[in-house]
């Protein structure tokens, strides 16, 4: 249980510097927020915006009450009716075709791009009604580059084309020809755009005021490919979930020719369906009127023949062989419409064989389809599919095909290009991580094409195999026809033989009659359907229609203001505080008394500010001082050795302010320098380093005629280094030595030792067994952690029995002061705020 207290106490420990040190850097985690925050602005001020538009269709319902004779001449129709998935699934492909968006690419003012540069970035417009421009470009590569005019006064301009290094002054209506353009710019009464854009604005008046902007008209033209590219790339073409509805969806940087576009194509699209129904009808309609004009024709010819022949037989004609003409006519008009089924099987084999399936012939002759209709709605399903899965291998980032699989794989590549993307905007290509997403995206590109192929392979099979099947029925088809052909025939010579017999004049007069009446039954026959057929194509008119106009987007679909503000502030602080915890995971300097306690549980006895700050460095020393009354033996004389790792860390100094502000306490104090390498001490002091231990520890000198006091502070002396010596360790080492310390502690309160460099040295090693308390000077954002590891390991090999850390040259953050403590709990306020470290 008191394991798990202790776990507990030390996760909250930790949590707690977690949010310290979050604290004490907020204002990278902010400058990091406000960083990117400015870069999303940025983003946000020169991205143009996409808006869109929308449109929905209707296509024509299944069957038309109207005619039947358009539900038969068209089974598959798109705006006729048909099987519904396919019906909507080929409506798309149309949609999503360039054959499609070049029938009508003329008339959707996509060709050219107007923009002015306003605020240092490009505004566009619909147009530039100032501004006529006509331009032939003769260099190709001019397509979809920026042609700058620039006024410079009411006759003049500046024509700038970076991409060909063109930059000169003209007139306005005078034509400019080089070898890559010819143009000309008429100036028309037209508003000038700038003027809408007027502001009062301060930046705006800065901005005129030096001239750091100028009026620049830019625009740029794009041939007819990249054209119905942009088309397609914006273009977005889905069903409302029904059998007959289409959602037409176009994206654009202007909301109103988004809208004027997304309606342009959902009128076009009805009238391009139309336009392809009426051709078929009015081909039909065509080969009606010239039968109809033959039948006519024919029809008075026979009607005048029989007419002349009753007058002049008058009543030598009889009806004797009536009954046999009648029943001969029969046959013949069977053998007729067999020879026209034959024909007709024969047309629509043949047609089949080059790979077109038109059942119109076979349902026009009266051949009953019902046995091959299964076989013929395989056939068109597979061919549509076939048509719809290639017009997707050259898209093949579109969702054009219905297939689920590949359909999942073009959002799989979608995602792995937009990770990419992602990828490239912080890596190069030779990144192992780009390299390995960019073969990512070709597996599942490879993948698609592998499907699509797999897909086409087996629907042509299949597609073959219907067509085979076909084939064969209509064989046995057309043999039965031309077997009961043959006995039609048979039938007939043998009628023929029977009328042989009767008297000609009646078998003459019969004769003509059926054939008159024959003729009149095709002729009336042929009218009907021909008014049926009218009725079909003025129905089909009505039957289609948009069910919701385009609009006029009001706010953008991209880039989302909001969105992108809210997440970048959200990644700003995420990065912020990585940065911090990376840097603060990182980082090998000390920086606060925490650092320290987090790395030792030797006593921290006093935290100095920066030398600079001269009173709060004395109340610093003050408070060092209070705090060592607590371990130092009383009634007798404490030896301090004061030391650091490496030099710089403002040892001397502290031991010179620490003796100063002892002595003050009215106690004798010694300050000796034994930093025989390096004496520094006594510049501190202001006295001389003529002579001193060095001296004394290699000859018979005095000791007592050594020590130099110091006027300005009572009650301390000092005994320097004296000249620096080739053998320090050797003098240290000597009995001499700690005899000296044992006669100077008769004398004295507090002896304080200044050495060398603990971690740089050995000297200062030789010192420890003469020292009661070891103090160690770190300097904050100078000193390393290791220094702190190297010293709890030093404690523990010379078994140091007291010692403690002094943190130097902590930097003063918040208004007002320091406070102190150390490492037994105490602590010593003075009425300031403390924050330590940086």
């Amino acid at each position: 249980m008191n394991e798990n207290h202790t776990q507990i106490e030390e996760d909250e420990i930790d949590l707690g510097e977690l949010f310290g040190k979050l604290r004490e850097n907020w204002g990278t985690i902010f400058l990091t927020m406000l960083l990117l925050t400015i870069v999303a602005g940025g983003y946000l001020y020169w991205t143009r915006p996409v808006y869109s538009s929308s449109v929905t269709v209707a296509l024509e319902g299944e069957g038309n009450s109207n005619s039947k004779l358009n539900e038969l001449l068209n089974p598959g129709d798109l705006l006729g009716g048909g099987m519904s998935e396919e019906r909507l699934q080929l409506a798309k492909v149309t949609l999503m075709s360039k054959k499609f968006i070049g029938t009508i690419i003329d008339t959707l003012d996509v060709d050219r791009e107007y923009f002015i540069e306003k605020n240092f970035k490009k505004i566009e417009l619909e147009e530039l009604p100032n501004l006529k421009i006509d331009i032939q470009y003769k260099n190709k590569e001019l397509y979809g580059k920026d042609f700058e005019i620039i006024p410079v006064s009411q006759q003049t301009f500046i024509l700038k084309v970076d991409a060909i290094d063109y930059k000169e002054e003209h007139a306005y209506s005078s034509k400019i020809e080089t070898n890559d353009f010819s143009l000309r710019i008429i100036k028309t009464s037209g508003e000038d755009p700038y003027d809408r854009f007027e502001s009062n604005s301060t930046l705006e008046n800065l901005i005129k005021r030096f001239k750091l902007e100028d009026k620049t008209y830019v625009f740029r033209s794009f041939d007819r490919m990249t054209q119905e590219d942009a088309i397609l790339a914006n273009l977005t073409v889905s069903d409302l979930k029904s059998d007959s509805i289409l959602k037409i969806v176009y994206q654009d940087t202007l909301p109103e020719k988004a809208q004027k576009i997304a309606e342009k194509i959902a009128v076009s699209f009805i009238d391009y369906n139309l336009k392809n129904k009426t051709a078929e009808l009015e081909q039909t309609l065509e080969f009606l009127n010239n039968q109809i004009q033959d039948i006519r024709s024919s029809l008075k010819k026979q009607g005048e023949k029989l007419k002349s022949y009753q007058e002049k037989s008058g009543s030598a004609i009889m009806s004797q062989g009536s009954d046999v003409l009648e029943n001969m006519d029969k046959k013949e008009d069977l053998v007729n419409k067999v020879t026209l089924q034959i024909q007709a099987v024969e047309n629509f084999r043949r047609s089949l064989t080059q790979g077109i399936l038109n059942s119109v012939v076979l349902v026009s002759a009266g051949i009953d389809t019902g046995s091959i209709q299964t076989l013929m709605d395989s056939f068109i399903k597979s061919e549509e599919t076939i048509r719809e899965l290639t017009l997707q291998q050259e898209n093949i980032e579109k969702s054009i095909t219905g297939n689920p699989q590949i359909a999942s794989l073009i959002a799989d590549l979608k995602n792995a290009k937009k990770l990419l993307q992602s990828l490239l905007t912080d890596f190069t290509m030779e990144h192992p991580q780009v390299i390995e997403q960019q073969q990512e995206v070709d597996s599942i590109i490879n993948q698609i094409h592998a499907s699509i192929v797999a897909n086409l392979e087996r629907l042509r099979k299949n597609k073959a195999v219907a067509k085979s099947t076909i084939l064969s029925n209509m064989l046995m088809v057309q043999n039965s026809l031309s077997n009961r052909l043959r006995l039609l025939k048979s039938d007939i010579r043998e009628k023929k033989t029977l009328l042989a017999s009767m008297p000609s004049k009646t078998l003459q007069n019969e004769t003509l009659k059926r054939g008159f009446e024959l003729n009149e039954q095709i002729y009336t026959f042929l009218l009907q359907r021909k008014i049926e057929i009218e009725i079909s194509k003025a129905s089909t008119i009505a039957n289609t229609k948009i069910l919701e106009n385009a609009y006029v987007a009001e706010k953008p679909d991209k880039p989302k203001k909001g969105l992108i503000l809210a997440v970048s502030m959200i990644v700003g602080l995420i990065l912020g505080i990585f940065m911090v915890l990376i840097r603060s995971f990182m980082d090998t300097k000390i920086r606060s008394k925490k650092d320290l306690e987090s790395l030792t549980n030797i006593s921290i006895y006093g935290v100095l500010p920066r030398i600079k700050d001269g009173r709060y460095f004395k109340e610093g020393l003050r408070t060092l001082r209070t705090n060592l009354q607590f371990v130092i033996a009383r009634g007798s004389c404490t030896r301090i050795l004061i030391s650091s790792t490496v030099a710089g860390e403002g040892k001397t100094t502290i031991v010179a302010g620490l003796a100063q502000v002892l002595a003050e306490g009215n106690k004798k104090v010694l300050v000796m320098d034994l930093d025989l390498r390096k004496a520094r001490l006594h510049k501190e002091f202001g006295v001389h380093n003529k002579v001193g231990m060095s001296n004394y520890l290699s000859s018979d000198m005095a000791l007592m005629d050594i020590i130099i006091p110091i006027k300005e502070t009572k009650n301390l002396d000092f005994f320097p280094v004296g000249p620096i010596a080739p053998n320090p360790s050797e003098l240290l080492l000597s009995e001499k030595f700690g005899n000296a310390l044992e006669v100077l502690e008769k004398h004295y309160d507090y002896i304080i030792f200044d050495t060398a460099p603990i971690g740089i040295v050995a000297d200062t090693k030789l010192i420890l067994e003469h020292s009661d308390i070891v103090l160690l000077v770190a300097r904050a954002n100078v000193a390393e952690k290791i220094f702190i590891t190297d010293f709890n390991q030093l404690k523990e090999k010379y078994q140091i029995h007291s010692s403690g850390i002094i943190l130097n040259d902590v930097k003063q953050i918040s208004k007002g002061g320091y406070g102190y403590g150390y490492g037994y709990g105490y602590g010593y306020g003075y009425g300031y705020d403390v924050k330590e470290g940086t």
